[in-house]
């Protein structure tokens, strides 16, 4: 890849078969993020069967998600994930921002670098923040992509009068000042292991500043508008119960989608880290996400297949 030094990768927590690396892409005004590269087990894909690019949520870390990528490993894919600008161990100042739309520029320049060392276009799964993000590059047509996931997508947000006008407040006077990030980690998940290692994780953010939630304000409006120029099979994943981010901003955008190219699956009960939720729904999210992504995989290789059947003299 252009401008990014490999070296063995080092997480405790990868499952066999999956050979990480760690990278580092220097964006276009000097930055450098952490990118988290995995491939398919050889022996039974040697050749993978699509590429992902994972993009993480607001204050995390792309580092706390193995066991999503060991289930999309598993089904052939290989994965690529990277941490935020300001977030997890990439530079930047921590969760600053210098304007509304970077988090977006970041994502195509890591989607170019992906496209450039593969040569295909990527299936892109986000989740909250990260699945705000994924939603702005396809439906603003930023860049073209196979295939679009939203987890728990940050569509809406649960911001009170006063809330807002102290963002306001902060917007035009100190937008890069940090204040305490209002996430209670008890609504993440119903599994409290969950809820204590996010409180104990040091790549954790505990701050934000006015700039970046003013990111993610421009994107939601951004991507209800252009919800209906959407080009890409999108699945939404989302939790009912979620009281993070306001699920009811997913149905307003899946409502808005073309409708052929929509599907979402509501679970009502779900908090809004649904991949980390508590036994048995997280093993029903997974099920839904591996059985959507082998049917798009297996269409994919029926319609390839006759493309070069018909090419044939």
């Amino acid at each position: 890849m252009d401008g990014v030094d490999e070296r063995p990768g080092t997480e405790a927590a990868q499952r066999p078969g999956i050979a990480p690396a760690e990278t580092r892409q220097r964006m276009r005004d000097g930055t450098e993020l952490l990118v988290r590269t995995w491939l398919p087990d050889p022996n039974r894909y040697p050749e993978p069967l699509g590429t992902l690019l994972l993009v993480h949520g607001l204050a995390e870390h792309s580092g706390r998600y193995p066991h999503v990528v060991a289930l999309l490993c598993g089904l052939g894919l290989r994965v690529r994930a990277y941490d935020h600008r300001g977030h997890g161990a990439s530079g930047g100042p921590r969760m600053v921002v210098p304007h509304a739309d970077i988090y977006v520029d970041d994502l195509a320049e890591i989607h170019d670098a992906a496209v450039r060392q593969w040569n295909e276009l990527p299936i892109v799964l986000g989740h909250s923040m990260g699945g705000l993000v994924a939603a702005r590059l396809a439906t603003a047509r930023v860049r073209p992509i196979r295939a679009l996931i939203l987890s728990s997508p940050a569509l809406a947000l649960r911001i009170s009068s006063g809330m807002m006008t102290a963002h306001r407040l902060l917007l035009a006077l100190a937008p890069r000042l940090r204040v305490p990030n209002p996430i209670d980690a008890r609504l993440l998940s119903h599994d409290p292991e969950v809820v204590r290692a996010y409180r104990t994780d040091p790549l954790v953010q505990g701050t934000i500043s006015a700039g970046v939630l003013e990111t993610m304000l421009h994107g939601i409006a951004q991507a209800q508008a252009d919800a209906p120029r959407l080009e890409a099979p999108t699945l939404m994943l989302v939790g009912g119960a979620d009281r993070i981010v306001d699920p009811a901003g997913s149905r307003t955008f899946h409502d808005n989608a073309p409708e052929d190219l929509r599907e979402m699956v509501w679970f009502d009960n779900g908090y809004h880290e649904i991949f980390n939720e508590a036994e048995p729904l997280r093993s029903e999210v997974f099920a839904g996400l591996s059985g959507w992504l082998r049917r798009h995989l297996e269409e994919a290789a029926v319609a390839g297949a006759g493309a070069a059947t018909q090419a044939k003299p």
